[in-house]
């Protein structure tokens, strides 16, 4: 689908797109920081009291960074929509008990995790590459039923417009839509966190939630951008998975024992 020697030099591309140019080695450094990012933020928010604004606010460039991972590995010459969206169903099931048991009490019983968010989105895009207008409709409304459970704890519709937008974005063939692509971006990273806090706390919400979430993912794709253009991977393919389901199981254990 990406045709890599198409693209234009690193310093010509736009800071979005920098995201498809990563070699493999600088993906698995973007992975690191926002699995880094994700843990600090899980800490702060089932262990410190007072919670620390500096550790919410690093938290805040997780969920764009795996999602921009996500859309971009979504695209990859020869990838089988369906596949990868077994893929994303299997390991958000297998997810779900340790994120229960690490949010036990902090949010209703319902609550998914992030991983749906990106299961229902893949299980639309394969439904639509499968089926036509049928299968997308047929996405839509899987989405729409992951909508309320998403919400508590996964950002709900901003979250999904978010994986969205991003696994088109990414599209070879939908080049032509980057422009409304972006903005579709932008909206739902800007309302992601702390809508809800921006009348009551305007400036606190604004510095600690607001333009972390759109600052931060694009400050550390700059920064690892053309550091290890041909390198090697040193993460293997399943480490995100079992990172995300293996920190939740521990920090859901800690919390049983205290």
């Amino acid at each position: 689908m990406l045709n890599l020697l198409s693209l234009k030099p690193r310093p010509r591309t736009p800071v979005l797109s920098l995201a498809a140019t990563l070699s493999p080695r600088e993906l698995d450094w973007v992975k690191l920081v926002a699995l880094l990012a994700m843990l600090g933020d899980h800490i702060n928010t089932l262990f410190l009291s007072p919670s620390r604004p500096e550790l919410y606010a690093l938290g805040r460039m997780a969920f764009p960074l795996f999602t921009l991972m996500w859309a971009v590995n979504l695209n990859r010459p020869g990838r089988s929509l369906q596949a990868w969206a077994n893929r994303c169903w299997l390991w958000a099931v297998v997810t779900q008990p340790c994120f229960t048991l690490a949010f036990y009490g902090l949010v209703p019983w319902y609550a998914l995790n992030i991983l749906f968010v990106f299961a229902g989105v893949t299980q639309l895009l394969a439904l639509t590459d499968r089926a036509g207008r049928r299968g997308t409709l047929t996405g839509l409304a899987i989405l729409v039923l992951l909508l309320w459970p998403l919400t508590p704890a996964s950002y709900g519709l901003q979250g999904v417009v978010l994986a969205l937008c991003a696994a088109l974005y990414f599209h070879p063939g939908l080049v032509r839509y980057r422009q409304w692509l972006t903005g579709g971006l932008c909206v739902s990273l800007l309302t992601l966190n702390g809508l809800s806090l921006l009348p009551q706390w305007p400036l606190a919400t604004l510095v600690m939630a607001v333009l972390p979430t759109v600052m931060l993912p694009l400050c550390v794709l700059t920064a690892v951008t053309g550091q290890s253009p041909d390198g090697r991977r040193f993460m293997p393919q399943t480490f995100f998975w079992l990172a995300y389901a293996g920190h939740l199981l521990l920090l859901g254990l800690v919390r049983l024992v205290m």
